[in-house]
């Protein structure tokens, strides 16, 4: 039977999926999967980290993201100390200015499991002991301030805003980094990059060919397996999502929505908008309940 733990076990408060766990020593853990996504950072000792299909050996330094419903588990421990920094992915989808214009973001954080993918290869990111040391007092602060959130004003604030810091500060690191991961996943972190720095006009697969020297075809198929649609259409979605913030957080009128995001006019847009979010810019905006399921 497959082990899943839930995020209803873990966060108290539904409105607010953050919480820091520290394992000092962490145990033999067989096979599982969580509905919330969890960033293993790793400060001393060693072990194996395996999936239904790979396996690594754990090292200090390293640090890598489980996507929800990916099957993992450790084994052959040894003084494993690590942390467990468990947070739903919608954590992201506030507008936070230039965040998914990082490459760090989209290598670390976008090119995660699709539905019903358990076996997706995990491959750990190595820090240097001077990131270590610059990253763990950000985890060590928000392990203190996320545990006290029942007790504390103003703690569930301080602990996100460490959090962001955190993975701000990650995705420039992994940026950095002279890079030894598949080199096909670093091009589409660049694509995925440049998709979201281009949200307000529609980008060409000419683009993005000469971006990646890939064929058209190439570039679809890659692109495909990793987020399961074209680019064209995965840009055009993100259009779309940047379109409903816009909806809900600002005055702009359709119309203008329509061409801050890039869209030839405002029945394209609507017909658009339509097609992915399933109802009408308008029936979005006067709709409140409908905003949960918006980015």
């Amino acid at each position: 039977m497959e082990l899943k733990l839930l995020s209803s076990d873990y966060f108290y408060d539904p409105s607010f999926q953050l919480k820091v766990i520290e394992r000092d020593p962490e145990l033999p853990y067989p096979l599982h999967s969580h509905d919330f996504s969890e960033l293993v950072l790793i400060v001393s000792g060693k072990g194996v980290h395996f999936t239904p299909k790979s396996s690594f050996s754990l090292l200090p330094g390293h640090l890598f993201i489980v996507p929800p419903d990916a099957l993992h588990g450790y084994r052959d421990v040894e003084n494993l100390h690590l942390y467990n920094l468990m947070f739903d992915n919608q954590i992201f989808e506030s507008p936070f200015f230039d965040l998914r214009n990082m490459p760090g973001f989209h290598s670390l954080m976008k090119l995660e499991a699709k539905p019903g993918e358990e076996s997706l290869e995990i491959t750990p990111f190595q820090l240097s002991p001077a990131e270590l040391a610059e990253l763990l007092p950000l985890m060590e602060q928000m392990l203190k301030e996320a545990d006290s959130i029942e007790y504390d004003i103003g703690a569930k604030t301080l602990a996100f805003a460490y959090f962001i810091h955190f993975m701000v500060r990650l995705f420039r690191i992994e940026g950095e980094h002279p890079r030894h991961h598949n080199p096909t996943l670093l091009r589409l972190a660049d694509v995925l990059s440049y998709l979201e720095s281009n949200l307000d006009r529609p980008v060409t697969s000419q683009e993005l060919m000469e971006m990646t020297n890939m064929s058209s075809s190439t570039l679809n198929r890659h692109f495909n397996e990793a987020t399961g649609l074209s680019p064209i259409e995965f840009h055009i979605q993100r259009r779309i999502e940047y379109a409903s913030r816009l909806l809900r957080y600002s005055t702009l009128t359709i119309s203008e929505i329509a061409e801050a995001t890039g869209f030839e006019d405002a029945n394209y847009f609507s017909r658009q908008f339509r097609r992915v979010v399933g109802v009408s810019p308008t029936q979005y905006r006067n709709n409140r309940n409908l905003w949960i399921k918006g980015t």
